[in-house]
């Protein structure tokens, strides 16, 4: 599997949801939370990530403020209660364990090799990592909103430590190098649709960013 991904920072989140409610379709909201177990001699990761469907993020964190990025806001009136967009069932988990080939090109989106498998317990399999010798290198925890339009992803992400994110990303079986352009030029054209500049493209991955955010803190 391909995955064609390309990632922006977000200014203004409640915009960007006004704005998706009028065009894309709406798909979830959930809380994923990611383990990255590391094997040096070898330089691979594999990513476990236990993700769960959620109604709202207040009962996650036990606060109001992990709402808002989630929330339309479209006419609403003074002391008006936002309304959640999560329209799916609650506390469901599932987890899936991810391993992935990473590359940027064009200095901005995201080229990866991703092979992917649904895990019924991640107990077992954190315990067959570890006595392989793999050890926890990174964790993450990101709250999400889905989107689709078409055959592309839009997800607008918070991690705690680094802000608002949108990712958009088209999966394709295989894709050669003609069809890789074509996709780019389709997420360009959905970030541009977002109201989202080509100036607030990310072209680093998470976990350079949260090394840099950490080892700055």
């Amino acid at each position: 599997m391909v995955e064609i991904e390309l990632k922006a920072r977000v200014a203004d989140p409640q915009a960007l949801v006004q704005n998706l409610e009028l065009w894309a379709d709406f798909k979830r909201c959930c809380l994923k939370s990611d383990v990255y177990w590391g094997d040096s001699r070898r330089q691979v990761q594999l990513r476990v990530r236990r993700e769960r469907l959620l109604f709202t993020l207040a009962e996650v964190f036990g606060t109001e403020e992990w709402l808002w990025p989630f929330c339309g806001v479209a006419g609403m009136g003074d002391g008006e209660v936002l309304r959640p967009l999560v329209r799916g069932p609650c506390g469901t988990e599932k987890i899936f364990a991810t391993y992935k080939k990473k590359q940027v090109v064009d200095d901005s989106c995201e080229v990866n090799q991703e092979q992917e498998f649904r895990v019924d317990k991640g107990e077992p399999l954190e315990a067959f990592l570890q006595d392989a010798g793999f050890s926890v290198v990174l964790r993450k925890e990101k709250l999400s909103a889905t989107w689709m339009w078409g055959d592309c992803g839009i997800e607008l992400c918070h991690i705690p430590e680094l802000g608002d994110f949108l990712e958009l990303e088209i999966i394709r079986d295989s894709a050669d190098g003609q069809e890789v352009a074509d996709c780019q030029r389709q997420l360009r054209e959905v970030l541009e649709q977002c109201g989202i500049g080509e100036e607030a493209v990310e072209p680093r991955f998470y976990d350079q960013l949260l090394e840099e955010a950490r080892s700055s803190g």
